[in-house]
This record gives C-alpha cells, structure tokens and sequence, in this order.
C-alpha cells in the first residue's frame, strides 16, 4: 500500500453515514464480537450504498484519516480481533534521556506557572529535578530504553469473506488493519474512519462459512414444503432438454 497522504472531509462522511450505515449484531448477523474501543470509529455500509464513496477509493494513495476497508469485496461474514503492538528502542544515549527528562520537567513546571501542582505533581518535579542531576554527575551508571509496551496499544484487524465472481459462487477471504484515533502532542487528537461494505443478502442470515453456496443454490427453489424435520424444495427443471 501507497503512502497515505491528505485527508478526507470526515465531517461531510459522518453526515452521510447517517443514513448509509447499519448496525450488525453478533448470532443475529455472520459478524464476531464486534471490538470495544473508544480510539476506534467504524461504519457497516451495505453494497447498495458503495458507489457513493468511490470518490474516496484511492488505490496506493490512500487518505490518512480515511479507509475503505473492502471497496468492491463486500463482506458476507466478519470477524475481528486484535494485536497487542509495541516497540523498544535499547540503544538510547544519557544525552537523549535527558533531554526527554528536561521536556517533561518543563512541562510540570508551565502546569505551576498557571496553576497550583498537585501534591504528586509537586513531587514528581522533585524526583525529575534529582534523576537529572544524578544523571549528569553519573551517566554511565544508568541504562535506558523507550518502549511503548505499557501503553498497551491494540492494533485491531478485520478480517472479511466475499464473493470474488459476479455469479457469487465462489468466495475468498481476507484481512485489513483498522486506523484508530491517535493522540499527539498536547492532547491533540487526529479523527480517523473505517467503512466496512457488506452485503445485506447473506451477512444478515446465521449461515455458516461453508454453507453460503447451499443457501444461495436452495434460494432458487421457489416451492419449499416442510416435512417434520426436513424440507422438500421445487423448481422447475433447469436442464430439462425439449
């Protein structure tokens, strides 16, 4: 995939969603739990609405706060979990801690300057104060690593099966990862958006995954008589030769 790019009018979508989306209920529909996560923002879109956001399909430049997640493969199932993904950086100089130490006194210190600290705070800016002068009389005495592990960032996947044929008789899957809202500097939050297509036909039945194509091909016998606990199905015959 492309490198992301500009951004999508999220606003203007939002709009239009509320009248394109539906919602999808795990046993009543072919969809898993569906994930809990405040950081991320996802839509159910059916087919018939998918045309309306070709304008944002953008193959190998995507928006940065936009994904289409299976444009042209609507999904007849779903199913979604996630990653618990993180980074450690060992090899980091006492230079580059201080600096982030400095950075974050700075910070508690401007909190004082409009604002009365905390109890802790104030504490936490005594401690801050101490660490930088043991670590500049004694670098070498200190190790030092950034990670992101406690942040317990969760990277969710969707994973989707579709028609791949324009007779629907033939499935395929696959999987995307989802964009999340991210937080940056001084709290700001960048917004972004998932839109999941399906198709209402067979995502809105309890059909299992191998079982798709006999629902579809039992849907062409119009007369359906049940029989205790069985069915007779009836139609016309289809290969009868005059």
């Amino acid at each position: 995939m492309g490198k992301r790019t500009d951004n999508a009018p999220l606003d203007a979508i939002r709009l239009s969603l509320k009248d394109h989306a539906v919602t999808l209920q795990p046993i009543v529909n072919q969809v898993s739990a569906l994930p809990s996560d405040p950081q991320l923002e996802f839509y159910f879109v059916p087919v018939t609405h998918m045309e309306f956001y070709r304008p944002y399909y953008r193959p190998g430049q995507p928006f940065k706060n936009l994904k289409l997640v299976n444009f042209g493969q609507p999904a007849i199932s779903l199913s979604f979990f996630s990653k618990h993904k993180y980074k450690i950086d060992r090899n980091v100089k006492a230079l580059e801690a201080m600096r982030q130490i400095r950075e974050h006194r700075e910070k508690l210190f401007n909190y004082s300057l409009v604002g009365r600290l905390s109890i802790g705070q104030q504490q936490e800016l005594q401690r801050t104060d101490e660490l930088l002068r043991q670590i500049r009389d004694d670098p070498d005495s200190f190790q030092f690593c950034f990670s992101n592990y406690h942040h317990y960032y969760m990277y969710w996947y969707c994973s989707f099966r579709f028609f791949e044929d324009d007779t629907n008789t033939q499935t395929a899957s696959s999987m995307e990862h989802l964009l999340k809202h991210t937080e940056r500097v001084e709290g700001k939050v960048h917004e972004r958006l998932n839109i999941i297509f399906i198709d209402p036909q067979y995502i809105t039945r309890p059909v299992p995954y191998d079982s798709k194509l006999i629902d579809r091909e039992l849907a062409t016998y119009p007369i359906q008589l049940k029989q205790g606990i069985t069915t007779l199905y009836i139609r016309n015959n289809i290969n009868r030769k005059e």
